[in-house]
C-alpha cells in the first residue's frame, strides 16, 4: 500500500541542514497497525506528516499504491488527505466555533457532499462512537476523551484507509487512553491501516508492528503483539467504491458562506462589525446624497411643472437712459402685443401664449404689510401659467374690451380680506388700488408651491396676485416715455422636447422684429433646471470620491482584520489541509469570509440610507427617491472592495504549510 525508498527531508536553518528523514526505506501493507516509536527529534512526526501528504521529501521514492505521491500536484494530494487518510491529532484540533456534529462532517465540505448530508453521516459517526447525546455541543463542552473520540470520528467520516495518529493518548488519562486504543483496535479489526507515533512503551508494542527510529532512520522494524487482519483488503476497497459514488471533489458555495459567517462574522461579532463600519458609511453615503439629488430634482420639475408646463418667458430688457434712447432709434420698440402675435403666427410650437405688464398700484389700507403682487394680464394667462379658480371666475376678452375695473385675486389676498370683514363674502367686493375701486370677480385656487430653489426662473408665488385686464391698464393708465407696451411675454410650448428649438426660433422672430436689439431676455424654466443639475454633478462626483476613500478605509480595515484572522486561525487552516483542503479551497474561505464583511456591510449602509433618506426627506419636505442604479454601484462597489482588499490576507492564507501551520501556538 506505501512504498518509501531512500527517503530523506532536510530542514534548512539558517547555515545548518537538519536531517529529519535521512534515508528512509520501509513497505506498509493494507491492514497494518504500524506504531512508529523513538525518541524527541528523532523523525517519527516527520515521517508521519510525509506519509500523510502534509509535507514533500526532499528526495527518495514515496509511493502509494504504485502512484509516486512527489509528482502530484496541491490537488491530488489534498484529494488523497481528504478521500484516503485520515488524521487524529494529540491536541485533537478541533475547530471551536463548531459543534461536534460540524467538527466531524469538515472532511465532507471538502468532499463536495451536500450539507444534510454531511451532518446525517456525521452524526452516524458521532453516535457510533459513543457521542450520539453531545451532537450540538462544542469542544470546550467535552472532556479529553470525548475529544479524542470527535476527532477519530472526523478522521473517519471519508472511509479512508489509512489512519495516522499521533501520540493519540498523549493527552489523556490512563483510562481514556486505554478506550482511545480499544477504538483504534476496533477500526484496524474492519481493516483501517493504522500508523500510530507513540512515546509509551506498552503502547508500542500493541501493534501489529513496530518501528524505532533514531536521528531519522529506521534502526528496528519489529513485529508486534497484534495479528494482522486477513480480510483487510477487501473491506477496504468496498468502503472506497462506495465512497467515490458520493462525492463530486468541490466545496459548495453555501457551505463558503455559511464558513464566512459562522468563523468571519459570529466569531468576532463586535470586531466585525467595526471593521465593516467604513463599508456602511461609504454605502450609506453614496445612496443617501444620490436620494437627496434625485429628490430635489424631482420637486423641482414638480413645481416648475405646476408653475406652468413647458413654459417659455421673454421678459423686456427694461432699458433706461441712453441705452433706451437707442434702442428705439434703432427702431425696436420693446416687447409688445405686436410680438406676441408674430410669435403666434410663425412659431407653430407655441400652443398657448399670455401677455403681462407689472404696475405698481397703492392698495387699500385693508392689505396693509401684505407683498400683493399687481400685474395685468391678457385673458391666455390662466391655462398657460397652470392656474385654476377657486370661486368666480377668471378676466374675459369683453373685460378687456370694455376696460372693465375688475379683478382676479390670490388665494391669500382672499383670506386676508377674510379676515378684515369676517362673514362678508369676497366676491364682489371692491378693492381701492390707486385710488380706482376694482371689483372682484374671482378668487384664484391654493398654490401649494415652495419656489426655494426656484428664483432664477423669476417665479411668484400666485397667491399674492392681484390680476387686472390688460386692456383696462393699458387704456387706463399712463404709460412711461419709450417704455415698452409689456414687460412679459408667457408663451407655452407644445412639447418640452421642443423647448430649445422652439426658444431659438422665439429669439429669432424677435430679433428681426426688434430689427437686432437685444433688449430682450429669454427664460426657459425647464432648461434652467436642467442646467443646474448639470452644477450638482459637482456635489454627485464630490460625494462619489468621499465615498470612494471610505471605500479605501473600509477596505483597509478588512486586510487589516483579516490578516489578524489569517494569523489567529493558522491552526485551522492546518487542520483544514490536513482533511483535505486546497490551497484554492483555503483561498476561497478567506475571500468569501472578506466578502461576507463587505456585502453585509453594503447591505447594511443600504438599510441605513433608507432610513436616513425616508426621514431627512420628511422633514426637508423632499421626496424619497431611490436610484436602483447608484444602489446597485453602491453595493456592487462594497463587494468589489471586500474582493480586492481580502485577495492578499486570503493568498497568506493558502500558501501557509499545512505542517507548520499544525505546530503554531
Amino acid at each position: 500500500m506505501i512504498q518509501i525508498e531512500n527517503l530523506t527531508r532536510h530542514y534548512h536553518l539558517g547555515g545548518t541542514t537538519v536531517r529529519a528523514l535521512d534515508g528512509v526505506t520501509l513497505d506498509i501493507k493494507q491492514g497494518e497497525f504500524v506504531t512508529v516509536v523513538g525518541s524527541s527529534g528523532s523523525g517519527k512526526s516527520t515521517l508521519m506528516h510525509v506519509l500523510g501528504c502534509l509535507d514533500n521529501p526532499t528526495d527518495g521514492r514515496f509511493l502509494i499504491d504504485n502512484v509516486e505521491a512527489s509528482d502530484l500536484d496541491d490537488v491530488s494530494l489534498s484529494d488523497l488527505r481528504n478521500h484516503r487518510i485520515g488524521f487524529v491529532f494529540q491536541q485533537f484540533n478541533l475547530l471551536s466555533e463548531l459543534t461536534v456534529v460540524e467538527n466531524i462532517a469538515v472532511p465532507l465540505v471538502y468532499a463536495g457532499i451536500d450539507r444534510k448530508t454531511q451532518i446525517e453521516t456525521a452524526s452516524e459517526y458521532a453516535t457510533m462512537l459513543g457521542l450520539g447525546d453531545r451532537l450540538g455541543h462544542k469542544p470546550t463542552e467535552l472532556s479529553g476523551g470525548q475529544c479524542q473520540r470527535v476527532a477519530i470520528a472526523r478522521a473517519l467520516v471519508n472511509e479512508p484507509d489509512i489512519i495516522f495518529a499521533d501520540e493519540p493518548t498523549g493527552n489523556l488519562d490512563s483510562a481514556t487512553g486505554r478506550e482511545i486504543m480499544q477504538v483504534l483496535n476496533s477500526l484496524n479489526d474492519q481493516g483501517y491501516t493504522i500508523i500510530m507515533v507513540t512515546h509509551d512503551p506498552i503502547l508500542a508494542e500493541a501493534g501489529s508492528r513496530k518501528i524505532t527510529m533514531r536521528d531519522g532512520k529506521v534502526v528496528a522494524d519489529e513485529p508486534g503483539s497484534r495479528r494482522l487482519p486477513e480480510d483487510a483488503e477487501r473491506r477496504r476497497t468496498a468502503a472506497r467504491k462506495q465512497r467515490s459514488r458520493s462525492s463530486n471533489r468541490k466545496i459548495g458555495l453555501g457551505n463558503l458562506i455559511r464558513i464566512g459567517i459562522r468563523e468571519g462574522l459570529q466569531a468576532h461579532a463586535m470586531r466585525t462589525l467595526l471593521t465593516m463600519l467604513g463599508i456602511v458609511i461609504a454605502v450609506a453615503g453614496v445612496i443617501s446624497m444620490s436620494s437627496f439629488s434625485l429628490g430635489s430634482k424631482r420637486k423641482q420639475a414638480d413645481q416648475i411643472k405646476a408653475l406652468g408646463v413647458n413654459l417659455v418667458r421673454v421678459v423686456d430688457g427694461q432699458l433706461e437712459g441712453q441705452k433706451l434712447a437707442d434702442a428705439r432709434i434703432a427702431g425696436s420698440q420693446g416687447l409688445s402685443l405686436r410680438d406676441l402675435e408674430m410669435l403666434h403666427a410663425t412659431v407653430p410650437d407655441i400652443s398657448r401664449a399670455a401677455a403681462v405688464r407689472y404696475i405698481k398700484l397703492n392698495i387699500a389700507d385693508t392689505l396693509t404689510g401684505v407683498s400683493a403682487n399687481t400685474l395685468a394680464v391678457s385673458q391666455d394667462y390662466l391655462a398657460v401659467n397652470n392656474l385654476r379658480m377657486a370661486e368666480g371666475r377668471f378676466l374675459s376678452d369683453d373685460d378687456a374690451a370694455r376696460s372693465a375695473r375688475v379683478a382676479v385675486i390670490g388665494n391669500a389676498i382672499a383670506r386676508r380680506l377674510l379676515r378684515e370683514v369676517p362673514g362678508e363674502p369676497v366676491l364682489g367686493r371692491r378693492l381701492v388700488m390707486g385710488a380706482t375701486p376694482y371689483t372682484i370677480v374671482g378668487i384664484l385656487a391654493d398654490r401649494d408651491v415652495d419656489l426655494k430653489g426656484l428664483e432664477a426662473t423669476g417665479a411668484r408665488d400666485s397667491n399674492y396676485d392681484v390680476l387686472m385686464p390688460l386692456g383696462t391698464i393699458l387704456t387706463r393708465t399712463r404709460a412711461l416715455d419709450m417704455r415698452s407696451q409689456i414687460d412679459e411675454l408667457n408663451l407655452q410650448i407644445g412639447s418640452d422636447e421642443r423647448l430649445v428649438d422652439a426658444g431659438t426660433a422665439i429669439r429669432r422672430v424677435l430679433h428681426a422684429a426688434h430689427n437686432g436689439v437685444d433688449d430682450f431676455q429669454l427664460v426657459v424654466p425647464l432648461e434652467l433646471l436642467k442646467q443646474k443639475e448639470q452644477s450638482q454633478r459637482l456635489l454627485d462626483v464630490l460625494t462619489l470620491c468621499i465615498a470612494s476613500i471610505a471605500l479605501v478605509v473600509g477596505g483597509i480595515g478588512i486586510m487589516n482584520i483579516m490578516l489578524a484572522s489569517v494569523t489567529e486561525r493558522t491552526r485551522e487552516i492546518g487542520v483544514r489541509r490536513a482533511v483535505g483542503a486546497t490551497e484554492r479551497d483555503i483561498l476561497h474561505q478567506f475571500l468569501s469570509e472578506s466578502v461576507v464583511i463587505s456585502a453585509t456591510g453594503g447591505l447594511l449602509g443600504l438599510l441605513l440610507s433608507v432610513l436616513v433618506v425616508i426621514v431627512a426627506g420628511t422633514a426637508l419636505d423632499l421626496p424619497v427617491v431611490f436610484s436602483g442604479g447608484m444602489i446597485t454601484l453602491a453595493i456592487g462597489a462594497a463587494v468589489a472592495t471586500g474582493l480586492g482588499f481580502g485577495l492578499y490576507p486570503a493568498m497568506q492564507a493558502a500558501r501557509k504549510n499545512p505542517v507548520e501551520a499544525l505546530r503554531y501556538e
